[in-house]
């Protein structure tokens, strides 16, 4: 049982924290963050540098590397700063259910486009709650084709993504029988609104997306017409292993600025870090930290070996997205009322680490899922 990560991953690693650090600019960060700006200028270096679509295959323009890869990457982007390191990690949202189960003619139209920073694709799945046992979001086969009509909330990106993937009910009175559907922005009968102020991943449009009798061809189909759901869950599972990284980093990266302010803020004519109640903080903030590395790097390694385990994705997602939050909470304890203040940046970590808790699926829903798994579904 080997540890460590190879050459080429820490090679990986440690050019994704040189990115980071020299394209991450604190204050262009803060002022993203105010303005809820998606940084395109960075997303688009970060595609030209290969760090997009990092998973996707070489056929289709990616670099053919795994979720272990992917997970580095955005570890090392969310800890250098939480908001930027979210917004590049979600610009190719979907990619993976197009890897999963899209035909070959949708990977070659598309994912070449996402990895080199020419489009983005994200999902549209969720209306109003977190169930996904039946939508209302409809979608009609037609002579020419199918329809779709309903709407969608909290879309990531939805305002600016080239290609929305839609999960739609095929019969209302089957629940099982439901399907993915491509739909490019911009068609006709497709309406992007804003869902409002956000309290953060503040750098993500967050969006409405009506669907009003929209039409596509057949072939926008993805994977197997009425099989949707189980894609869904394949494509949750994967991209809970990516929010577990972001967790992993968020925590990591709100450990360093603690430790840092630590070793220099000064009272009683001493430096703070030698105080046992900050030393006893710090060394949870790193137990927690290393603990969801080790669970989210796991889960990334069994998905890339053939064996991508719900339960193991389930943990990563939990355990990073809680590690985030406590991290990031007795960090702003640290730093004191200084942390209150916008110039001090470890209140972005810590927004945005409320919101990771949150998404894919919150705490509550996630532990269900985890239930299910370890004890077997309810009758």
């Amino acid at each position: 049982m080997d540890f460590s990560l190879d050459r080429e991953q820490i090679a990986i690693q440690q050019a994704a924290e040189e990115f980071a650090r020299g394209e991450f600019d604190p204050e262009a960060a803060l002022e993203h963050d105010q303005l809820r700006e998606f940084p395109s200028e960075i997303w688009k270096k970060a595609c030209e540098l290969g760090f997009i679509g990092v998973h996707i295959e070489e056929e289709y323009g990616g670099q053919g590397f795994g979720r272990l890869e992917n997970a580095i990457i955005v570890e090392a982007f969310c800890r250098q700063d939480s908001g930027i390191g979210i917004a590049l990690a979600l610009s190719d949202f979907g990619s993976e259910m197009l890897l999963m189960y899209g035909s070959e003619e949708q990977k070659k139209k598309i994912l070449p486009r996402i990895a080199q920073g020419k489009g983005i694709i994200t999902v549209a799945l969720l209306e109003g709650g977190y169930g996904l046992a039946s939508f209302s979001t409809t979608l009609r086969k037609e002579k020419a084709g199918y329809v779709v009509n309903g709407e969608k909330s909290h879309v990531t990106l939805g305002g600016l993504a080239d290609y929305l993937l839609v999960a739609c009910q095929d019969d209302p009175d089957d629940t099982a029988s439901q399907s993915v559907v491509l739909v490019e922005n911009g068609a006709r009968g497709v309406d992007v609104a804003s869902m409002g102020e956000v309290v953060g991943m503040r750098m993500l449009p967050w969006n409405r997306i009506g669907f009003g009798l929209v039409s596509i061809p057949p072939e926008n189909i993805v994977g197997e017409d009425g099989k949707g759901m189980a894609q869904v869950r394949d494509f949750l599972n994967e991209m809970r292993i990516e929010a577990g990284a972001m967790g992993v980093g968020i925590a990591q990266g709100a450990l360093d600025m603690a430790l840092a302010y630590g070793k220099k803020r000064e009272q009683f004519g001493r430096t703070i870090v030698t105080f046992d109640a900050i030393r006893n903080k710090l060394a949870d903030m790193y137990m927690e930290t290393e603990l969801a590395r080790l669970v989210t790097y796991r889960a990334a390694w069994l998905f890339d070996n053939g064996n991508p385990e719900p339960r193991s994705a389930l943990l990563a997602k939990a355990v990073g997205a809680k590690a985030a939050y406590r991290v990031t909470y007795d960090a702003l304890q640290i730093y004191g009322g200084f942390g209150y203040m916008k110039e001090g940046h470890i209140e972005r970590f810590y927004r945005d680490a409320k919101v990771l808790d949150l998404f894919l699926e919150p705490a509550r829903v996630e532990r269900g899922f985890l239930a299910d798994e370890v004890a077997g579904k309810r009758a």
